[in-house]
């Protein structure tokens, strides 16, 4: 988890970069290099974070998984025998020299904008790790619902959100539970103040697949 005086940081940045920045992609693009050569999110490389392929595997066993602003995934566990396939997508071109440097197995990535990305290739596992806070609400919902359209039958999008009690963040949350899609598990916050949501085209009764819990 990020410490709170970055948190607070990228939170006071985030209005002025996402009103003035957001709308420009290759522009948006070279803020979010500059950002990586600087050394600004180098704090998030300590340690390997085991739960998003944890909740990716909750829907299969080996999933297939795709990761939108996926950053430079040093801080994300991969481990061999975990996943069919993982394709990371950023719009930095920096993070992803740094994340294909690390030669993972069966791994690939793109660098692109998140709100124009499409693919053909469908997967049993979406995750959008704390990337929604740089979006408008609407963008957000749309990019959630968009990113439905790449699962497999049964397939799920996982969402992670911080400080969910903060008054644009709880908006974000409640327009995410009403996109349209099916809840299938809502880890609540804890002393994190994270929730994870895992939302899907088919309705919990009537999936094969497992939820996160």
């Amino acid at each position: 988890m990020a410490h709170p005086i970055f948190r607070l940081a990228a939170r006071v940045l985030n209005w002025p970069l996402r009103v003035l920045v957001r709308p420009y992609p290759r522009l948006n693009a070279v803020v979010w290099d500059l950002q990586y050569a600087l050394g600004l999110w180098r704090y998030l490389d300590h340690g390997q974070d085991p739960t998003p392929l944890e909740f990716a595997r909750q829907v299969v066993p080996r999933p297939r998984v795709l990761d939108l602003g996926c950053g430079t995934t040093v801080n994300l566990a991969l481990p061999a025998d975990g996943y069919r396939h993982y394709h990371g997508v950023d719009i930095s071109r920096a993070a992803i020299r740094r994340a294909r440097s690390l030669r993972r197995p069966r791994t690939s990535f793109e660098a692109a904008d998140l709100l124009s990305y499409r693919t053909a290739a469908r997967y049993d596992a979406v995750l959008l790790r704390e990337v929604l806070y740089y979006f408008t609400v609407d963008e957000a919902v749309g990019l959630v619902r968009r990113s439905a359209g790449f699962l497999d039958p049964g397939g799920q999008v996982l969402v992670w959100l911080y400080d969910v009690d903060s008054p644009g963040l709880a908006d974000l949350l409640r327009a995410l539970r009403g996109c349209g899609l099916a809840v299938h598990a809502e880890l609540p916050a804890g002393p994190d103040r994270r929730v994870v949501l895992a939302l899907g085209t088919t309705d919990p009764a009537d999936s094969n697949a497992s939820s996160p819990s």
